[in-house]
């Protein structure tokens, strides 16, 4: 009857101690198959993501499937109870919970169940699970009449597929907050992240760049730094393993009673002592499916030994595991078997030897420790290099108004596959995106350079760039019959003075004594900027025909306002240095007002307070050794 268990066992796949219990569950009759099985199945899984499934499944109260009564030559099987006893082989990160504790009293009303899956796969790959039951079952109408089973132990086969997570990065173990790139170098600091629940032991394998390996959890923090110019990769390997339990080795010292009894035996005593009836002793592990009683020696109960070179693993997580220690009933001469179950011990699972004893029985149970589990991830630490420092060059240092100037990265095919972001005094230019422009402000330039794939970057040092001030093109020559000035010349300006086209050397300021008939140019230039320069229209001079404007004491005479209350600005410019007399005559030519002005040249510029003459015209008269300038003012 061992196949009708199997629509159960397909529901069961995807057990693990390692994780927070699952929700409970209401069972739903859904697409449910009349003669039993599974009413719906498990999705697949994918690693490091989390997953939850509900199952439902469905156990009639009698079974009529013509194979299964074809092994037992009986006309129906009833369906008494279920048990799930265990599962090995599961995915790490998966836990279950299954409704009713995992026992089903399916005579009495439980023919709907459910189970809940729930947790986190930790690993891709296709896992080889068993499921194991014990079932008590009815089988009517044998040749014998109708035979009871209870016990009868089934285990289920089937396979679970985690496919492989595609997102980045790793999750069994951490790599500190600096992310697993950078530019330059990067600090990294590991910690492995999974640890099997106890009692199972876990065990890490960390193998990092240059042979460097350790086996502690936390190996500690390290520093990867790119000596090249192309990125280097420092692959870092975690290897993580999770050890199961097994039974290596049982010892049944002595074995004193609990295995005589009455039915179906032919003898009503038996001890081991006398060496009347003595037990055929085996034993049987519920949790892990497992019994050995096609191998129990015959009359034994002194001195026995089992290997079982089991490779059904201990749960992970499991504390406790029973032990059952059975003597196999040789039957009577109707067939109808009748296993005595000597004792049962609870073994503390742990590396090691576990001595039990009681009334019937002693001896010990030897545990090793196999592979379970294993997680091996590597990540790649890729450090980048940075692009080199660039060096802002421009066409020249400075540049004159109403000019511009080139401001590039010097070396720019250095920097192929790479973005621009200029800056002028720590102002983002957004307009500048290439490697060279002309620009017409003067400032401090400077450059950040990003490689476009690795998004590293390196900034240059400020670029000052000057403006210098051009001379204006409206200064002309003057000659006032004794010598050539320019008019204006006001600081930082001087002037290379030319006579018939040659240099005049040891005269660069406003004046030129006079230095015959011919023609007189001049070039005006900053003396800060001497690039910045204009070339004076040319002034011919003839002692016969003078082109001058002579008998100007003052230039650009201004009165405001006029008419005025008595206060006014008078303003004037002199190019030369001389005596100035400033002198206010009323109409009939007496003087109201006198200011000497001793050794002047430059621009004048003075507020005038006349408020105490009386209203009418007045006469302003600038005058020099060279002559007066007048100018009518009235008050009103």
């Amino acid at each position: 009857m061992k196949h009708f268990f199997l629509f159960l066992c397909a529901a069961l796949i995807s057990y693990q101690q390692l994780s927070a219990q699952c929700p409970t569950c209401t069972p739903a009759f859904i697409t449910c198959p009349p003669a039993g099985g599974l009413c719906n199945k498990l999705d697949t899984a994918v690693a490091n993501h989390p997953y939850t499934k509900v199952i439902n499944f469905y156990m009639p109260k009698v079974i009529t499937d013509p194979s299964i009564l074809s092994e037992c030559s009986c006309s129906t099987v009833d369906l008494l109870h279920i048990t799930v006893t265990g599962v090995s082989g599961l995915p790490t990160g998966v836990t279950y919970l299954i409704g009713n504790n995992g026992y089903f009293d399916v005579q009495n009303g439980d023919t709907l169940g459910c189970a809940t899956f729930c947790g986190t796969p930790l690993l891709a790959g296709t896992y080889v699970v068993t499921v194991y039951l014990s079932a008590d079952v009815t089988a009517i109408g044998t040749p014998i009449g109708n035979v009871t089973q209870d016990g009868n132990p089934q285990q289920y086969i089937d396979t679970l597929v985690v496919l492989p997570d595609t997102t980045a990065g790793v999750s069994s173990f951490t790599y500190g907050s600096n992310g697993s790139s950078a530019c330059d170098s990067i600090t990294i600091s590991l910690n492995a992240l999974y640890t099997a629940p106890q009692p199972n032991m876990t065990r890490y394998f960390w193998k990092l760049p240059n042979g460097t390996t350790s086996q502690s959890q936390s190996p500690g923090t390290f520093k990867f730094t790119n000596t090249s110019s192309v990125p280097d990769t420092f692959p870092v390997t975690l290897t993580t393993i999770f050890y199961s339990y097994v039974v290596s080795y049982i010892h049944i010292e002595q074995i004193f009673g609990g295995f005589c009894g009455t039915i179906p035996h032919q003898q009503l005593t038996c001890s081991c002592l006398t060496g009347v009836d003595s037990p055929n002793p085996f034993v049987e592990f519920p949790l892990l499916g497992f019994n050995n009683s096609a191998n129990a020696p015959t009359a034994t109960c002194r001195n026995i030994n089992f290997t079982p070179n089991m490779t059904d693993t201990i749960p992970v997580g499991t504390f406790t595991l029973p032990m059952q220690l059975w003597d196999l009933d040789e039957g009577d001469i109707f067939h109808i078997y009748q296993n005595e179950l000597i004792s049962t011990y609870n073994l503390t699972v742990g590396i090691g030897q576990y001595n039990f004893a009681d009334g019937n029985a002693e001896g010990y149970v030897q545990f090793d420790t196999v592979e379970g589990t294993v997680i091996t991830e590597t990540l790649n630490v890729i450090v980048n290099p940075t692009p080199r420092t660039p060096n802002v060059v421009a066409s020249q240092d400075s540049f004159c108004t109403g000019d511009s100037i080139l401001v590039s990265v010097d070396t720019a095919s250095y920097y192929q596959g790479c973005t621009y972001a200029w800056y002028r005094d720590s102002v983002f230019l957004s307009t500048q995106t290439d490697s060279a422009f002309y620009t017409a402000t003067p400032g401090r330039y400077k450059v950040i350079i990003t490689n476009s794939a690795t998004g590293c970057t390196n900034e240059s040092a400020f670029k000052p760039v000057y403006e210098g001030q051009s001379p204006s093109h409206s200064t002309y020559i003057v000659f006032n019959g004794t010598e050539e000035f320019l008019n204006p010349l006001p600081p930082p300006f001087a002037a290379n003075w030319y006579y018939n086209g040659f240099l005049v050397t040891g005269h660069n300021g406003m004046i030129l004594p006079y230095m015959g008939n011919g023609v007189y140019g001049a070039e005006i230039y900053n003396t800060n900027f001497p690039q910045c320069s204009f070339i004076v229209p040319n002034d011919s001079v003839s002692v016969l025909g003078i082109n001058d404007v002579s008998g100007k004491v003052v230039y650009n005479i201004n009165i405001l306002p006029n008419p005025s209350n008595g206060n006014f600005s008078l303003q004037f410019y002199s190019p030369l240095t001389q005596h100035l007399t400033i002198n206010v005559r009323n109409i009939i030519g007496e003087s109201v007002f006198t200011k000497e002005l001793d050794n002047f040249n430059g621009n004048f510029n003075e507020e005038m307070s006349l408020g105490t003459l009386s209203k009418g015209v007045y006469v302003i008269s600038i005058e020099s050794a060279l002559g007066n300038e007048n100018r009518k003012i009235v008050i009103q």
